[in-house]
């Protein structure tokens, strides 16, 4: 399946494309979609293939080689990710811990170089090969949306049985739903029968 990023409003309820190159984290995130029970990342080739559809391995070629230590890496970072946008949403300690650290971990075996260009100017880029240096490509893009002030805006919907990444668009920051039609009216029923039951 082609890596599409959320859509801004779809037919599902779903908001919140990130801007610029946020969204192909964001589409990586979403490559499991826990409501419906489906990974996009099923295997090293549908990697390979998730990659190239995000244009992260344009010159990549080799690749091909990609195995199944290649595509464990990228679940154990998607998921470390997803972990921490909870946390964006979620702002307890214990809530970032375990994925900011696994996350941390990940980052530390990527590699990473400095580049000039003509006109003198610096930019770091993914170093290594093949599927790594995809991966350490998104995490630039994780830092660059730090030092422009969105990361924190990209976030996982707060409802356990969805945890889809949207960006938050609102004036706030506040959202925590992927959808205030779907997820957020499921919860507000919850908490709403919950009261009821309570006071019966």
């Amino acid at each position: 399946m082609a890596a599409t990023p959320a859509p801004a409003a779809g037919s599902d309820g779903r908001i919140g494309q990130a801007p610029g190159r946020l969204a192909l984290l964001q589409a990586f995130v979403n490559t499991l979609d826990i409501e419906h029970a489906t990974d996009e990342l099923s295997s090293p080739a549908a990697l390979d293939g998730w990659l190239r559809s995000a244009s992260l391995a344009a010159d990549k070629p080799e690749l091909a080689s990609t195995g199944l230590a290649d595509l464990a890496l990228a679940v154990d970072l998607r998921e470390a990710l997803r972990g921490v946008l909870r946390s964006h949403v979620v702002r307890k300690p214990a809530a970032i811990a375990d994925p900011a650290a696994r996350l941390g971990e990940i980052a530390s075996s990527m590699q990473a170089r400095i580049v000039a260009g003509a006109d003198g100017s610096l930019g770091v880029v993914a170093g290594g090969r093949g599927s790594q240096a995809a991966l350490a490509e998104l995490l630039l893009i994780a830092a660059e949306a730090q030092t422009l002030g969105t990361w924190s805006r990209l976030k996982v919907c707060s409802a356990d049985d969805c945890q889809w990444a949207f960006f938050d668009r609102s004036p706030t920051r506040s959202g925590c739903w992927c959808s205030m039609q779907v997820c957020g009216s499921r919860a507000k029923a919850r908490a709403y029968r919950s009261r009821a039951g309570n006071t019966g």
